[in-house]
């Protein structure tokens, strides 16, 4: 889905690891406009 603006993002996401990625996942499943965001994408997804 492309966004027209960020007034459309419904749910923010802040960090990039394990849990951040199940959770915009989950949000983003439920169709609602979701923005994950990361410092490092190299280290996307990864546990502590």
């Amino acid at each position: 889905m492309r966004l027209k603006s960020f007034a459309d993002i419904k749910c923010v996401v802040v960090g990039g690891g394990h849990a951040g990625c199940e959770a915009a996942s989950a949000s983003a499943r439920m169709a609602v406009p979701t923005l994950l965001i990361t410092m490092h994408l190299d280290t996307i997804g990864y546990t502590s």
